[in-house]
């Protein structure tokens, strides 16, 4: 008896779900049967059709901006629009954005954001945004995760990855203006004494800066080698035109070259720990 009960109230549910679904679409889809693919994507068009409508308004700002008086121009977009300075400059900063050949090979996968999360992306760089329509992992972010996100959460992602960026920056800025001010210090004391010959040690100590600044330079450089290796590979999945023959000549010159400098000067593989310099020893009571 319960069975029945249960199929009775099951039937009643989905009778009730197919009333509720022909009223829905009698009201806002002309009629038509519900199909969720269909209406997705009728959805991602509209979305296209916006961002297309935003970019053509885009075009017309900085056209009329281009051919009015400033106190004109701000009535106009106010009067006629509806928009105050900050939107304005936005949008004519997106349209501007998108206008190069790259941009625009990017944008149709970046259109599928919708425009709020299109125009927070605008902070960041032209080779970040490409990067993230070609499938690549920028900043710890897919295009995947872009989508997954909303919009705050994305606001607070970007916000904290330049927070992180400029930390870095200081960090780097700071030692570089530590290794510049010892090594002034060293040329003015060079300098004052232009009949003494300087220290053993203080040579020691300007030698090491200088390999360090250098150091850091080519540090520097393998990082962004590294960058231009994650776009080489991110077109070779793309497009299927392979880099590798150059990235790995790339690396086997670097590494022949600091081989030969290795053999040049006799340096193991290891630093060593007993061979300390005169001048780092400590002075004998």
């Amino acid at each position: 008896m319960s069975n029945q009960v249960e199929v009775i109230d099951a039937d009643g549910v989905s009778k009730h779900a197919a009333m509720h679904s022909i009223m829905v679409m009698e009201q806002w889809g002309n009629g038509e049967t519900y199909n969720e693919a269909t209406w997705v994507e009728r959805g991602r068009q509209a979305v296209h059709k916006t961002l297309e409508g935003m970019f053509e308004l885009g075009r017309a700002l900085i056209i009329l901006k281009e051919h009015t008086e400033h106190g004109r121009f701000e009535s106009i977009v106010k009067e006629q629009f509806g928009l105050g300075k900050a939107e304005t400059s936005r949008l004519m900063s997106a349209t501007k954005r998108f206008a190069t050949p790259q941009m625009q090979k990017a944008l149709p996968k970046l259109m599928d954001l919708g425009k709020s999360k299109l125009l927070e992306l605008l902070v960041e760089e032209d080779v970040t945004l490409t990067g993230l329509a070609e499938g690549e992992e920028v900043n710890g972010m897919t295009l995947d995760d872009v989508d997954r996100m909303t919009v705050r959460e994305l606001r607070v992602a970007l916000r904290e990855n330049r927070e992180q960026l400029a930390a870095k920056d200081k960090v780097l800025g700071d030692k570089n203006a530590k290794i510049d001010e010892l090594a002034e210090k060293l040329e003015k004391s060079k300098k004052k004494s232009t009949v003494k010959e300087p220290e053993p040690a203080d040579v020691a100590n300007e030698l090491h800066m200088m390999v360090g600044s250098k150091e850091v330079a080519i540090r520097s450089q393998v990082v962004q080698l590294g960058e231009l290796f994650g776009q080489m590979a991110a077109h070779e999945t793309a497009h299927g035109l392979s880099h590798r023959a150059k990235m790995v000549g790339v690396i086997n010159q670097i590494v022949m070259d600091l081989n030969h400098l290795r053999d040049v000067y006799n340096l193991p593989n290891d630093i060593p720990e007993d061979e300390t310099p005169e001048w780092l020893q400590p002075e004998s009571e």
